[in-house]
């Protein structure tokens, strides 16, 4: 390689790296921070809406007296009777209570007559945390109720209960452990190429916008190099810092992952030296693609602010296709691996719900993203030879 290009690219990395709070900001919240994070709120969240599920259900009701036969099997469950009396609605907007259950005076000559007696609920769907676990419990013992009662009715009758399911459903699910650890893991393929994006986020406006605000782009074009070799130096530099992010972001993952709660929900992912040597060599090109689009945003800003401001758009260049594909099916086709990000995730999702990925998809991820990427380099470099935009105001 030119003497000059790395003389330049060492350059801008070590002027990188001296800078705390682009080291801050681009690899520690990235590429560490946020995997921590969202381990420690899985495990928090899993583990609070499993000691909702165990403990002991707590029922507040409202016209106790109403069903004695109702109260005396919700007994025989364990479950603890909080008597009510009030605005059931209030109670739930104020979050007084997370359900309360309304017996009216009619279920008792109801029940007796063989009419579906009626028992209001009051919840909130859309409550947040573990609230939704008390309310499918409360449900789900009144079904079983039901349920029973109906059954007992039949035989008092003379009739079986057989004649209520006219057909039966006996389920297959395929679904493996792994599939299902893919499922909670969906933000993972935007997590890894968010990483990467910001990995030369910073370096890409700093080279390019920063040296145009601070002034210091004539006098650095005054050295006896070529533009097109000053260009491919930053380049490099800010290219290896998406591969550092990237590379980052994947071994905290690595190393965080034996501490999701996946055993205990029946869940695996696969991590494995193969796996991770597939994601490396998938998402290495986009690193290009994302440094050199960086560098031609940037070069259009007229200061450190605006590039800043124009770059952080190019985030929703990733979370069109993670957001896509978290929300649709799609069944890969080999076509589709030639359309960089969209692959990446692709392979990603493929990875972790541990079914093979083909050489094929996996060489036509690499050679778009970096016939892409390349294209992108080149258009870059003919932009640094424009004087009106290397030194406008």
């Amino acid at each position: 390689m030119n003497n000059q290009i790395i003389t330049v690219t060492k350059k801008e990395i070590i002027d990188n790296v001296r800078d705390r709070k682009t080291l801050i900001s681009s690899i520690f919240m990235g590429a560490i921070f946020m995997p921590i994070i969202f381990v420690v709120m899985m495990n928090y969240i899993i583990g609070m809406q499993q000691d909702k599920a165990e403990s002991q259900l707590e029922m507040t009701i409202m016209g106790i007296e109403n069903a004695e036969s109702f109260i005396s099997f919700i007994k025989t469950k364990d479950v603890k009777i909080k008597e009510f009396s009030g605005n059931a609605k209030q109670a739930i907007e104020t979050k007084a209570e997370e359900a309360v259950i309304i017996i009216p005076e009619s279920f008792a000559e109801d029940f007796s007559e063989g009419i579906p007696a009626k028992i209001e609920i009051y919840y909130d769907a859309t409550a947040k945390g573990a609230v939704n676990v008390t309310q499918r419990r409360i449900k789900s013992l009144i079904r079983e109720y039901s349920r029973i009662i109906g059954l007992s009715r039949l035989q008092l009758r003379g009739i079986s209960p057989i004649i209520l399911n006219a057909v039966f459903v006996e389920d297959h699910d395929v679904s493996t452990a792994q599939s299902k650890g893919a499922q909670l893991m969906t933000f993972l393929p935007y997590a890894l190429i968010l990483g990467l994006f910001m990995g030369s986020m910073y370096l890409a406006i700093d080279t390019m916008a920063g040296e145009k605000e601070r002034n210091s782009l004539e006098s650095l074009l005054l050295n006896p190099i070529k533009r097109s070799h000053l260009l491919i130096g930053k380049l490099f530099a800010t290219i290896s810092f998406g591969l550092m992010t990237m590379t980052i972001t994947l071994i905290t993952f690595k190393l965080v992952m034996p501490f999701m709660p996946l055993e205990e929900l029946g869940m695996t992912l696969n991590l494995g030296f193969k796996n991770i040597t597939i994601l490396t060599l998938v998402l290495a090109p986009l690193a290009v693609l994302a440094g050199s689009l960086q560098t031609i945003v940037a070069t259009f800003s007229k200061s450190f602010k605006e590039a800043q401001t124009y770059v952080n758009l190019l985030i929703f260049v990733p979370m069109i296709p993670s957001m896509a594909l978290m929300l649709m099916p799609v069944k890969e086709k080999l076509w589709m691996m030639s359309i960089p990000v969209l692959s990446q995730n692709l392979v990603i999702n493929q990875i972790m719900r541990g079914e093979p990925v083909t050489i094929i998809s996996i060489i036509v991820t690499i050679v778009s993203s970096l016939v892409v990427g390349i294209i992108f380099a080149l258009a870059a470099i003919k932009l640094y030879n424009r004087e009106s935009l290397l030194f406008s105001n």
